[in-house]
């Protein structure tokens, strides 16, 4: 008589044949796939020796990293609102729990204190980036957003010198500049901190201070949810730690915003840009 194999066998015989997309499903999206429920998916998954569901699709992203592309992964299917939300969710949960405490706070202290901070992330890891170094200028850090054109990328990263500390974002699939950067940034005597997926990214040789974030992806467009997340934390960590010098540079801040006008208000007498084709009136 033919038996069934194990839930342990089948969840394991399906992440060998089909990689890929049981890197992008949720515990409770391969249980339905496999015809068993959430809870049995991840007692399988730590039967075969992973602590959790978390670090089983890790190990399965880290097997295909390089290997994926954009057009492969568009080609997987299902609701998009559905996948997208629920792999965000699942990427804060991750980050938060793999979080270490300890070098959030190192890094929190370094930013707070450095006399100059680069922040760089290309491509896609722009976005973080750009909050990052936004916030830290708020709150009266000399920060500066590192965002070399191909022309003069490496005059860019010559700019950085001893002392200064170096914020690089970089996820799968890495850039090649981003790599590269982080390393002269680190022989140029900056003390770096990386914001990527994990100690096996290549940034993670030359970092003094690693902040892994999640980045699983259910689409062609990779998640930055955890990643600007953990900036906004660093930022509020940041404020806290420079305390009234933060607080009077954000209100220097404030002062410019409202003399200048920058947000909308309804109280404003007049639109800061008129419709095409409407004049001023004039007495």
């Amino acid at each position: 008589m033919r038996t069934r194999p194990r839930p342990r066998d089948r969840v394991l015989a399906f992440a060998q044949a089909h990689p890929q997309e049981a890197s992008y499903l949720t515990a409770r999206e391969l249980g339905e796939r496999l015809g068993i429920s959430e809870s049995t998916v991840i007692r399988a998954v730590q039967a075969a020796g992973f602590e959790g569901y978390p670090e089983f699709q890790r190990r399965l992203r880290q097997g295909l990293v390089g290997r994926r592309s954009a057009a492969e992964r568009l080609a997987i299917h299902g609701d998009p609102l559905s996948r997208s939300f629920s792999r965000d969710i699942e990427n804060l949960k991750e980050t938060w729990a793999d979080m270490p405490k300890g070098a959030f706070w190192q890094a929190a202290h370094l930013l707070a204190g450095a006399p100059r901070v680069w922040v760089f992330g290309l491509r896609m890891s722009h976005a973080t980036a750009v909050v990052l170094e936004l916030g830290l200028s708020f709150l009266g850090v000399n920060a500066r957003l590192l965002a070399p054109r191909t022309a003069d990328v490496w005059d860019q990263f010559a700019r950085v010198a001893a002392g200064d500390v170096v914020v690089a974002v970089s996820f799968p699939r890495y850039t090649r500049i981003a790599v590269e950067g982080t390393a002269l940034a680190r022989r140029q005597g900056a003390t770096v901190i990386a914001i990527t997926d994990g100690p096996d990214s290549p940034l993670a040789p030359h970092a003094q201070v690693l902040l892994p974030a999640a980045y699983g992806i259910d689409g062609y467009v990779e998640s930055f949810t955890a990643s600007i997340s953990l900036a906004q934390a660093l930022l509020l960590a940041v404020g806290e730690l420079r305390g009234e010098e933060g607080r009077e540079a954000l209100e220097a801040r404030e002062a410019i915003w409202a003399a200048q006008r920058v947000y909308w208000s309804p109280d404003d007498e007049e639109p800061a840009i008129r419709p095409a084709g409407e004049a001023r009136e004039t007495g």
